[in-house]
C-alpha cells in the first residue's frame, strides 16, 4: 500500500492524492531544524507509527523551497480561493459526491455501466424520457454520451450528482439530473473484456467482446474502442408458451426475442488549442442485424430481417474569455434502417420498410457572472443553436409503394438567470442561510410545427449547510418527433393481442409507423425537493422529492385493447362479421390530458469497513497500481509504503473498503388520463390501463447494498412493485396483477489483490472476474382473472421472456 502526502508548509498541497500533510509549528527554528508534525485532513496528528516514517523521509528529501520566507510582504493579503479542477459553473451544491474508492466498490467497468448500476441515484422523475442524466466531463458539455460511455471507472477522480436545475446552466431542460465526471489529469489504460450471458431456462445465450484504449494527459485525451455482441433468438417453444387453438408446434416458428448481432467501433482525440481553448473530435460507427420469426405460412415460416447502421461524428470546442466560459458543440448523425417482412400467402413476396434519419446541428453555450452582488455573483447562461433533421422513408406493402420525405429546421435560444439573495459568506453570513432565485425562458422554432415556448422559475435555499431545498415550476411545449410524425409504415402479421372487451386472445395484423396528425403537447411541472445530510462526518443522505405534472395533449404509443380505448379511437380497430378483432392501427396518438403526482424519497449511506485512523480522509484517497504511477501522478509528493500485514496496511485496507446501502421509494399519488373530451377520466391507479402491464402501481421500491474489501466485492439490488388491477367485463371480471419482486446479485474479484498483491503474476495484475445473476429467484409477473385463469397473451414468459440469467465477465487492464 502506498501513501502520498502533499506539503502544506512552503509548498501547496496536491489536489488529487490523499492528504496526510505536514504542518510546521510556529516556533523559532533550532539548530536541529524546525519541528515537523504531520496532520490529517481533520487537523489531528497522524498515528505515531506513520508520523515517524513520514518525518524521517521528509527530512531526507525536503521539497524545494521548504523553510523559505513567503514571497509576499507580511502585511499583504493573500486570497487563495479556487474551485477544484473540473467543477461545474454556479454555486449549486451536489446532492451526492463519489470518490474513486466509492466507485470501485460498485465493480462497474465503465462510465456507462456505472450510471446503470447507480440507478435511482442519478435518474429523474420529472422528464419526458427515461430519466437518464445529463453528463458533463470535467465541468464541460460533451457532444454525445458515447464520447465518455466507455471510459474506465479507474480514470475517475470524483463524480458529482446535481439536481435538475443545474441543467439549465448548461443549455438543457430542467428535467434531468446532472452528473459531472472529473477524470484524473494523467491516466492511461488498455482494457480487454469478454463476457457470456445465458438464461438458466435455456435459449437466448449471448456473448460480448470489447477492447479499449484511453490516454489522458492534461487536456489531451485519446481513446479507441471496438465491441462485438451476439445474441441467439428466443422462441416461444423455449418457454412453453401455450398457443391458440390446437396448433401445438407454432411456438417453434414464433420468437419472443430476435437473433441479433452488433459490431461497433469508436474513437476520440482531444487537445489544447491556442490559449485556454480545447477541442475534441469523436466518431462512432455501429452495425446491427436482427432476425425474427412471425409464425407459419403453409409449409414455410414468416420471417423478418432487420439491418440498422448508425454513424456519429461530434466535436466540442471550449475555453474561457475572462470570467465567462464558452462551449461549442457540433453533431452529425445518420441512422439507416431496413426491415424486410415475409407476406402471409404472398408466395415468397416480402414487404419492406426503409428509412434514413439524418441530424446535423451546432450549439453555442455561454455562462458566467454579470455583476457582483453582496450575496455573490449574478450569473447567466445563454444557449443558442441551429439544427437540421431529415427523415426519408420508403415502404412497399402489398405491392403499393409509399414514399416519405420529412425535414425539420430548428432554431433555438435559451437564457437562465441565477440571482443570489443571501449567502453564508464568512464576512457577512445571513441568519437565513444561502438563498438564490433562478428564472429561465426558451424559444424553439421548428419549421414544420411553429414556435414552442418554455419558461420556468425556482428557488434554492440552504438554511444550514446540512439541508438544501429546491422549489421550481416549469411550463414547456414539446413537439412530436419526426419518427412519430412520419416514420415508415410497417405491417406486422400474427401479433398476439388480448381483447379485454371480448375476453379472448387473437392474432391480428398490426400497423405501425408515423402519424402526421399529431399535435404538440403542453407540459406543466411543479417540483419540491429536500436533501439532508444530518451527520457532518458521515456519508448519510436523505432526499425527498414531490413532483406534480399536468400535460395537455400528451403524445403516447398506441395503448392496449380495452372498451375505453376502442370508444376513444374507434377508427383504429378492424373486426370481422362476428366481431372478432383482426387488425389494429398502432400508430401514436394524442390523448386529451394527463395528470400525475408522485412522491419519491431515498436514503444513501456509505462508510469504510472497519476503523479508519485519525487524520485519513477516505474521500480523497486514490489507489495506485505501483509507486512509479503514484510519483508520475503526484510530482513532488511524499511517498511511504506500508508493510504487508502491518497495522498501517490493515488501516489502509479499511480505508479502501466500502459498505454502501441505498433505498428509494416511489409513491404515485395520482395518475389519470383523459382519452378525449367525450369520455370520463381513466384512473390508472384504480383499474385503468394503457399498456400490457396493467395500470400504474401505487408503490415502487428499489434497494441496493454492497460491500468491497481487499479486491472482493458484492452488490445486491432488489426491486418491488405493488399490485394493480385492470377493470374488465363479463363473468371473469377484472384482471389482477399481483405485487412482485426481483433480486439481482453481482460479485467480482480483482484477482491480483487476492493472490499475491504486488508479487502476483503479471497475468493476474489488472484482471477482474465478475459473476452476475439477474432475477435470482426467477420471478415473473403473474396475471389472473377472477376465476384464476391467465389470458394467453399475459403468460409470464410474454411479460418477462428471459427470466433468470447468469453472466460471467473477464476483464484485463494493462
Amino acid at each position: 500500500m502506498l501513501l502520498t502526502g502533499g506539503v502544506a508548509s512552503g509548498v501547496a498541497a496536491q489536489e488529487a492524492p490523499a492528504p496526510p500533510t505536514p504542518a510546521q509549528e510556529a516556533k523559532p527554528a533550532t539548530k536541529a531544524g524546525p519541528r515537523i508534525e504531520f496532520r490529517g485532513a481533520d487537523g489531528k496528528p497522524l498515528p505515531p507509527e506513520l508520523q515517524r516514517e513520514l518525518e524521517e523521509r521528509f527530512r531526507k528529501n525536503p521539497p524545494p523551497g521548504f523553510g523559505k520566507p513567503p514571497a509576499h510582504a507580511p502585511d499583504d493579503i493573500v486570497v487563495a480561493a479556487q474551485k477544484p479542477r473540473g467543477s461545474v459553473v454556479g454555486n449549486l451544491p451536489p446532492e451526492r459526491t463519489f470518490s474513486p474508492v466509492d466507485l470501485r466498490a460498485y465493480g462497474a467497468d465503465s462510465i456507462g455501466a456505472l450510471l446503470e448500476a447507480l440507478g435511482p441515484q442519478v435518474t429523474s422523475n420529472r422528464g419526458r424520457g427515461d430519466g437518464t442524466p445529463v453528463t458533463l466531463l470535467n465541468g464541460r458539455r460533451i457532444s454525445d454520451f458515447s464520447e465518455i460511455a466507455r471510459i474506465p471507472t479507474e480514470a475517475i477522480e470524483r463524480m458529482e450528482v446535481f439536481p435538475e436545475e443545474l441543467a439549465l446552466q448548461y443549455g438543457y431542460r430542467a428535467d434531468q439530473k446532472v452528473v459531472n465526471i472529473v477524470t484524473f489529469a494523467n491516466f492511461r489504460s488498455r482494457v480487454g473484456q469478454l463476457g457470456y450471458v445465458a438464461p438458466t431456462e435455456g435459449g437466448r445465450d449471448s456473448a460480448i467482446g470489447s477492447a479499449d484504449y484511453l490516454a489522458l494527459r492534461g487536456d489531451t485525451r485519446v481513446s479507441l474502442g471496438a465491441t462485438y455482441h451476439r445474441a441467439a433468438m428466443l422462441r416461444e417453444s423455449d418457454r412453453g408458451i401455450v398457443q391458440i387453438g390446437s396448433v401445438s408446434d407454432l411456438g417453434r416458428v414464433r420468437t419472443l426475442l430476435p437473433e441479433t448481432e452488433q459490431v461497433a467501433v469508436n474513437g476520440l482525440i482531444s487537445g489544447r488549442m491556442a490559449g485556454d481553448a480545447t477541442a475534441t473530435l469523436n466518431g462512432r460507427f455501429e452495425s446491427n442485424q436482427s432476425i425474427s420469426l412471425l409464425g407459419r405460412d403453409g409449409d414455410g415460416v414468416l420471417r423478418r430481417d432487420g439491418d440498422r447502421s448508425v454513424a456519429h461524428l461530434g466535436t466540442t470546442l471550449g475555453g474561457r474569455e475572462g470570467q465567462w466560459q464558452w462551449t461549442v458543440t457540433g453533431t452529425y448523425d445518420r441512422i439507416g434502417s431496413i426491415l424486410r417482412t415475409d407476406v402471409a400467402g404472398g408466395m415468397g413476396r416480402r414487404d419492406s420498410a426503409r428509412f434514413v434519419d439524418t441530424l446535423a446541428g451546432v450549439d453555442l453555450l455561454l455562462n458566467g457572472p454579470i455583476a457582483e452582488l453582496p450575496a455573490g455573483p449574478l450569473s447567466a447562461s445563454v444557449q443558442a443553436g441551429v439544427a437540421f433533421r431529415g427523415l426519408d422513408s420508403r415502404s412497399s406493402i402489398g405491392g403499393v409503394t409509399q414514399i416519405g420525405d420529412l425535414a425539420r429546421n430548428r432554431g433555438a435560444a435559451q437564457i437562465d438567470i441565477a440571482l443570489p439573495i443571501f449567502s453564508r459568506k464568512p464576512d457577512s453570513p445571513s441568519p437565513l442561510g444561502a438563498l438564490s432565485l433562478n428564472a429561465n425562458v426558451a424559444l424553439e422554432r421548428l419549421s414544420d410545427v411553429g414556435t414552442l415556448r418554455t419558461f420556468g422559475y425556482g428557488l434554492a435555499w440552504s438554511p444550514v449547510p446540512a439541508v438544501s431545498m429546491i422549489a421550481s415550476a416549469t411550463h414547456e411545449e414539446g413537439a412530436p418527433t419526426l419518427e412519430q410524425l412520419g416514420g415508415p409504415t410497417l405491417v406486422t402479421p400474427n401479433v398476439r393481442i388480448f381483447d379485454l372487451g371480448q375476453r379472448e386472445v387473437v392474432d391480428v395484423t398490426r400497423v405501425s409507423g408515423g402519424n402526421p396528425a399529431l399535435r404538440s403537447d403542453d407540459r406543466h411541472v411543479v417540483r419540491l425537493g429536500v436533501n439532508v445530510r444530518p451527520l457532518a462526518q458521515k456519508d448519510l443522505t436523505f432526499s425527498v422529492d414531490y413532483v406534480a405534472t399536468r400535460i395537455d395533449r400528451p403524445i403516447a404509443a398506441f395503448p392496449i385493447v380495452t372498451p375505453d380505448i376502442e370508444a376513444a379511437f374507434p377508427g383504429r380497430f378492424t373486426r370481422d362479421d362476428r366481431g372478432r378483432l383482426t387488425g389494429i392501427d398502432g400508430r401514436p396518438v394524442n390523448f386529451a390530458e394527463s395528470r400525475q403526482q408522485q412522491l419519491r424519497w431515498g436514503i444513501n449511506f456509505t462508510r469504510p469497513l472497519g476503523a479508519v485512523p485519525s487524520g485519513f480522509q477516505a474521500a480523497r484517497m486514490r489507489v495506485y497500481s505501483s509507486e512509479a504511477e503514484a510519483i508520475r501522478a503526484n510530482p513532488g509528493a511524499l511517498m511511504t509504503r506500508a508493510e504487508r500485514g502491518s497495522a498501517m496496511a490493515r488501516a489502509g485496507d479499511n480505508l479502501r473498503s466500502r459498505l454502501f446501502v441505498s433505498l428509494y421509494h416511489n409513491w404515485y399519488l395520482q395518475d389519470a388520463i383523459v382519452l378525449n373530451d367525450r369520455l370520463p377520466t381513466l384512473d390508472l391507479l384504480d383499474g385503468g390501463a394503457i399498456d400490457l402491464r396493467g395500470g400504474r402501481r401505487h408503490h415502487e421500491v428499489e434497494a441496493q447494498a454492497g460491500v468491497f474489501k481487499r479486491g472482493l466485492g458484492a452488490r445486491v439490488t432488489a426491486t418491488w412493485q405493488s399490485g394493480t388491477t385492470l377493470q374488465g367485463a363479463g363473468s371473469a371480471g377484472d384482471l389482477r396483477f399481483p405485487s412482485f419482486a426481483t433480486v439481482n446479485v453481482n460479485v467480482f474479484a480483482n484477482l491480483a489483490d487476492r493472490f499475491g498483491g504486488k508479487t502476483a503474476p503479471a497475468w493476474l495484475k489488472g484482471t477482474r472476474a465478475s459473476l452476475g445473476v439477474t432475477n435470482l429467484f426467477n420471478t415473473r409477473p403473474q396475471v389472473r382473472d377472477r376465476l384464476g385463469a391467465t389470458p394467453l397473451s399475459y403468460q409470464p414468459a410474454y411479460l418477462d421472456p428471459l427470466g433468470r440469467t447468469v453472466s460471467f465477465t473477464l476483464r484485463k487492464t494493462l
